[in-house]
């Protein structure tokens, strides 16, 4: 059974989950009529006899693009809206009680944050040996990646900690990236994220994975069955590059107070990141 066929009908009292659908659908429309602009062109260009009237097919063209490019953007901000809409609200959402989307998320984003404090205080072995992994003694740096692979996916129950697990999984892969697979450097490099703004800025790219994870799983092979799979990949890249954007220019304006992770401002941290996230894709205001 694909996983367009296990959506959650929706929230009670909330707009059903056929307007997500609707939103993303309309998105790889745009996408569709881009290539049909782009065939064209290349077309007229393939005809032309490089007259006066190619001007005017040009400027035509680019009347079309800027047009096609204002619908696909409205259709995003429709798809963040309707996605909040089907949890419930960004307060239900954030503070995990939304049925459908953001529980599981908490949980995982709260295991991440502990563990990498826990690297800060007490490094990367004992840190390791916490949670089950043992002494670095003898381990290559790639069971410690796969150990920690495993241990952010304990939960695969349904869509939301699926979510969850791909969005802890895509961080600690990058982390493990950024350290050129040395392990005193990944340690390191946790270690700055602590001491800095990092973690913060990390929660918030956690945060922003998680949303498109939930939107990916629920939606991409519909869009693949009706569109094909090359438009299906341009449009989740068009929806992940505008989340990821989204957050990025979040990071930039959120000022960053040395937050004590260990205690509960570390917990209501987590949640105000989530819900600013959340207030950034939808643009809202309060």
């Amino acid at each position: 059974m694909g996983t367009t066929q296990r959506i959650n009908p929706g929230v009670v009292n909330q707009p059903n989950w056929g307007d997500l659908a609707n939103s993303i659908t309309q998105i790889a429309k745009t996408l569709e009529q881009e290539k049909k602009l782009d065939e064209d062109d290349e077309k007229n260009k393939k005809e032309s006899n490089k007259n006066d009237n190619e001007k005017e097919i040009a400027s035509d063209s680019s009347k079309q693009y800027k047009k096609i490019s204002d619908r696909r953007t409205e259709h995003v901000k429709s798809l963040f809206t309707n996605l909040v809409k089907t949890g419930g609200g960004r307060k239900a959402i954030s503070s995990g009680k939304s049925s459908s989307i953001g529980k599981a998320g908490l949980k995982s984003a709260s295991k991440l944050t502990s563990f990498f404090i826990n690297v800060a205080n007490n490094g990367l072995d004992q840190a390791l040996t916490d949670i089950g992994f043992g002494s670095l003694k003898g381990k290559s740096f790639n069971d410690v990646i796969d150990y920690l692979l495993i241990y952010c996916s304990d939960s695969n129950q349904g869509m939301d900690e699926t979510a969850a697990n791909k969005a802890s999984c895509e961080i600690m892969k990058e982390i493990a990236f950024q350290s050129g697979n040395d392990v005193n450097e990944y340690q390191n490099l946790i270690k700055e994220l602590v001491d800095g703004k990092g973690l913060s800025d990390t929660l918030c790219k956690f945060w922003g994975l998680y949303i498109f994870e939930h939107l990916s799983q629920r939606f991409e092979e519909k869009i693949q069955q009706q569109k094909g799979e090359e438009i299906s990949k341009d449009t989740f890249k068009v929806i992940k590059d505008d989340i990821l954007g989204r957050v990025k220019v979040l990071n930039t304006q959120r000022a960053v107070s040395k937050i004590d992770w260990n205690k509960d401002e570390g917990k209501k941290e987590i949640e105000k990141i989530f819900d600013s996230i959340i207030k950034i894709i939808c643009n809202e205001k309060n």
